[in-house]
């Protein structure tokens, strides 16, 4: 399977860990999609999501990886992850090669409109963004997201220390 991957996910080296197979293909975009902060997260944050658009030029930008079908469950098993689901979408690499792919989008369920990303889980967005590659317009798009100072101090620390190694 190729999935498109954006946010965390785009971290190969950390996707490996779970998914041996993991290959990156390389940079790729996806329209039709905005990409957003709304998915609830466990920590009261916003995480990261891509929610279909209804501007012609919507465009999510991220990596194509590809992986064997057999560890499809080393990520993604819908038993114990309902606010996520696999969904089939067509995408294109920077020379405009069409691949089919899966991307993850979170369940109306767990999308949320009141809560932002912690300042340490924006940092990270920003860093993996910035270290694959992707258009500079498009990280600067995610920089002016809004974000909010982490209240856990400790936790917050210890995630902005994560994104130096």
């Amino acid at each position: 399977m190729i999935l498109f991957a954006y946010a965390g996910n785009m971290n190969i080296e950390k996707f490996a860990r779970t998914v041996p197979s993991a290959k990156k293909i390389g940079v790729a975009k996806l329209p039709g999609y905005n990409f957003v902060f709304n998915s609830t997260g466990d920590d009261e944050s916003a995480k990261a999501n891509v929610t279909k658009a209804f501007e012609l030029d919507a465009m999510v930008w991220g990596l194509l990886i590809e992986l064997d079908d057999e560890e499809r469950s080393n990520f993604h098993d819908p038993m114990w992850s309902s606010a996520l689901k696999l969904e089939t979408v067509r995408c294109f690499d920077m020379a405009d090669n069409i691949y089919h792919a899966e991307v993850f989008v979170t369940q109306p369920h767990a999308i949320t409109t009141h809560l932002l990303p912690y300042d340490w889980y924006h940092a990270k967005i920003l860093k993996l963004a910035t270290d694959a590659g992707l258009p500079k317009s498009y990280i600067n798009q995610i920089k002016l997201m809004p974000c909010k100072i982490d209240p856990d101090e400790k936790r917050r620390q210890r995630r902005l220390n994560n994104l130096l190694k």
